[in-house]
């Protein structure tokens, strides 16, 4: 089937691309006359715009266009939040292809016609995408199902669009060389491309599926392998009405914020358990499937953008974590390497002072009250205002700092679920569930995250406990004329050092006893904070002992 407007499409991507430059270019000449102030409203409107202007031409152009403008909306790390925002239209605004392609396609893959292969097939899509569309159909013995598939000769426009929008970001990165769209541009054409293979995504649901084997209230689409292709994804029919839908929910007697809770578990297992999950829960694909008396099921559908937890990603996280607990920057910065976020590593300066802005972020943060992190506060890292609390350039951060696809995908996902829960129940405090499954995550089970700090504690303890004996050895080789100078007197000066550093060492230890043992008493733990009382006794005690043994 021809398509007359695809052979000149890319002359519209072009003008676009054009149109958006100049909007940009005119607005830095009329910086030179306006005050800062100004400016900075007058760009927030250009943001808008040109986000209106993208949206409108994406529809025109279809295809591929569209699914980038949906992959671009999740770029909130890269791209101002006006545009991002305006983006997000184009996830419920794609209007449908004729029904005539719809049986091109499945005369291409099966070499039948709908009404061959199903005994009903409804012509009306269900739901319609960038890449392809959802019929309702039912099976000759009477199963309903669901038709996924893609649009013909979608590869064809796949391949050719990439050219173009390829040639679109090496032209922006010409005029903005430092806000990395080289990097946007593969991991969108990434994403992209895997959601293309349907016998793919017919994997995934299988092996989320397989993660829930004994559980009832999550349910998930049969594959019907015999009707699914690369291009053609047949399910079950997941029956129920979306998750947001307020008046349904009423009626069906189900509580908000059970239903909210639920929600929690089930993708915090699939994050933090499973290391395989679902990475786009937006409202359309989470079907609430009522079971009477107040009771349901949740189904997931749309499995196309299915994520993983890699190994190296986990160590990083778990590095991550115990470099906050330790308050340590080098573990936070070799946790950052490990998750990918380090693009160079020759310029340490500037990876440094990123550390150092990501710890300025998260010391404060005391364990107690870990609930109340904001997510969102780690966003938009280059703002020019973050940027120069950090002392470093626009150009500097895009050569050092690269924020990898899998965090792009776990980042969107946490904050979409985060906000679908708010909408649910705005006084859900999502973080008093998410923490014992990050514990697990990190620490693995049976651990808690006040045992890595009491390890932590024991560890300092012990450096500060062997550190005497180091110091009391090197004082002795010193007195002994075995180092490579001679210092007078040394066996009484060594003995008044030895003295004041065990003093020194002993005020440390008591002063953190002390402070773990109110620590303990406010978390409840009265068990350890008695413990914890007697070895402050211990340590005060060696403390007036060596006062007593040493004055002079």
């Amino acid at each position: 089937m021809n398509h007359p407007t695809s052979r000149f499409r890319f002359l519209r991507a072009y003008g676009v691309t054009i149109k958006t430059l100049l909007r940009y270019f005119a607005l830095l000449i009329v910086k030179i006359f306006v005050s800062n102030k100004t400016y900075l409203e007058l760009l927030e409107r250009a943001h808008v715009k040109t986000a209106r202007h993208i949206v409108t031409n994406i529809l025109k152009l279809k295809g591929l266009y569209v699914k980038i403008g949906q992959t671009l909306s999740m770029m909130t790390n890269f791209l101002p939040s006006a545009i991002t925002e305006g983006l997000e239209e184009l996830q419920d605004a794609v209007p449908p292809h004729s029904y005539d392609e719809v049986v091109l396609r499945i005369q291409s893959e099966f070499t039948k016609n709908p009404e061959e292969i199903f005994a009903r097939f409804e012509k009306a899509p269900l739901a319609s995408a960038s890449l392809g569309q959802v019929h309702v159909a039912h099976l000759p013995l009477g199963a309903k199902v669901a038709v996924k598939l893609q649009y013909p000769h979608i590869d064809t426009l796949v391949r050719s669009d990439l050219k173009t929008i390829s040639r679109i970001f090496g032209l922006l990165n010409i005029f903005f060389p430092h806000y990395g769209l080289k990097d946007v541009y593969r991991e969108c054409a990434g994403m992209i491309l895997k959601e293309l293979d349907y016998l793919e995504e017919g994997k995934n649901i299988e092996t989320i599926a397989r993660n829930f084997p004994d559980q009832t209230k999550y349910i998930f689409p049969k594959v019907h392998w015999d009707l699914t292709t690369q291009k053609i994804l047949t399910l079950e029919f997941m029956e129920g009405f979306k998750v947001t839908h307020a008046d349904k929910l009423k009626e069906h007697g189900i509580d908000p914020r059970g239903l909210a809770t639920d929600l929690i578990h089930f993708y915090c297992k699939q994050i933090f358990i499973d290391g395989v999950y679902h990475a786009d829960p937006h409202p359309g694909n989470i079907i609430i499937w009522p079971q009477g008396a107040s009771n349901y099921k949740i189904a997931m559908v749309d499995y196309g953008a299915t994520a993983r937890i890699s190994p190296r990603m986990r160590e990083g996280m778990t590095l991550f974590v115990d470099g906050i607990i330790k308050k340590d920057t080098r573990v936070l910065s070799l946790a950052m390497r490990q998750m990918g976020f380090v693009a160079k590593e020759d310029n340490e300066e500037v990876i440094d002072k990123i550390v150092d802005y990501f710890y300025s972020k998260i010391k404060g943060i005391k364990i107690d009250n870990f609930r109340e992190l904001n997510i969102g506060q780690f966003q938009h890292l280059n703002d020019i205002l973050e940027l120069k609390k950090m002392d470093i350039s626009l150009k500097e951060l895009s050569q050092s700092f690269h924020i990898p696809q899998e965090w792009i995908l776990l980042e969107r996902t946490l904050l979409l679920m985060m906000g679908l829960v708010a909408q649910l129940d705005p006084h859900l405090n999502p973080m008093d569930i998410v923490v014992p499954y990050v514990e697990e995550f990190v620490l693995g089970k049976d651990k808690k995250v006040a045992d890595l700090i009491l390890q932590s504690s024991k560890e300092l303890l012990l450096s500060y406990i062997n550190l005497p004996n180091q110091i009391y050895k090197t004082l002795k080789k010193l007195d002994e004329g075995k180092l490579s100078f001679q210092v007078k007197e040394s066996r009484a000066n060594t003995e008044r050092i030895y003295a004041a550093m065990h003093q020194l060492i002993y005020t440390i230890l008591l002063s953190l006893c002390v402070g773990m043992g109110l620590w303990f008493k406010k978390n409840g733990d009265i068990g350890w904070s008695e413990n914890v009382k007697w070895l402050s006794w211990f340590f005060g005690g060696l403390l007036a002992i060596s006062f007593v043994k040493n004055r002079k």
